[in-house]
């Protein structure tokens, strides 16, 4: 599914939006997407529709991140199916999920988690130390646990994209609860999408658990890639990330 889009029309009406909400300067944060690549979600990125919404995703980049890049993780389940893809830009956008991720990615069409590539995320941008630890047959052949941190904090945006239902419900409470309590400054926007009006009881849940969680669901995801600018922006930008920003 293939999007023209004007990328500094876009970014223009996002910052437009973001000052009517009271963000008059965008602040410098690092943009992260996690990319759901279980079984289920296997149609939305074969079609090209994934690769259409994180085009819509760009202007985020180029308006708060100071490389004009977002930073892209893939995951299912286990920690060892969260899996660095490196960077989204305007020159390597068009494609992206075809050229990068689809039947590359560790853990590609595997189950769903989110606690794991929310606490990657964590230690990527320096809130958290994660240990990841050797599988049984990586021992056999000398491989050792592995700390992974960045060590630098920077504040910022994950928007993690997903098709749902996770079965690690109580690990990823308790991985953002203890996040929210150190008082780590990254938003979480969890994006539930669906082309078939599915529900996200859980990740809903998330965004109103958390001061640090936002959620927004999207019933019809081809439809959803189609809004206007203004249209997409204010489903994504609500008084809880406004204040976030402002803190």
């Amino acid at each position: 599914m293939a999007l023209t889009l004007n990328l500094e029309k876009a970014t223009t009406s996002l910052r437009l939006n973001l000052e009517k909400a009271g963000i008059h300067t965008p602040p410098e944060l690092e943009v992260g997407i996690g990319l759901d690549v279980s079984q289920s979600f296997e149609d939305e990125h074969v079609d090209g529709i994934t690769n259409t919404l994180i085009t819509r995703l760009i202007p985020w980049a180029l308006a708060f991140d100071p490389d004009k890049k977002i930073d892209c993780f893939t995951f299912s389940d286990g920690p060892h199916h969260v899996h660095d893809v490196g960077p989204i830009t305007v020159e390597n956008l068009e494609g992206f999920v075809k050229k990068q991720v689809i039947g590359r990615v560790d853990g590609w069409n595997g189950g769903t988690d989110y606690s794991h590539v929310v606490e990657r995320y964590l230690a990527h941008f320096g809130w958290a130390q994660v240990v990841e630890k050797a599988s049984f047959i990586g021992k056999l052949f000398g491989h050792k646990d592995r700390v992974i941190s960045s060590g630098e904090k920077r504040k910022s945006l994950v928007i993690v994209i997903t098709d749902g239902d996770n079965d690690d419900k109580d690990r990823t409470i308790e991985v953002l609860r203890a996040s929210e309590q150190r008082k780590d400054e990254v938003y979480f926007i969890f994006l539930g999408v669906s082309n078939q009006g599915t529900k996200f009881p859980f990740i809903e849940k998330l965004g109103n658990m958390f001061g640090n969680v936002g959620f927004y669901g999207v019933s019809n995801l081809r439809e959803f890639v189609k809004l206007t600018d203004d249209e997409f922006n204010e489903a994504l930008i609500t008084d809880e990330l406004i204040d976030w920003l402002k803190s």
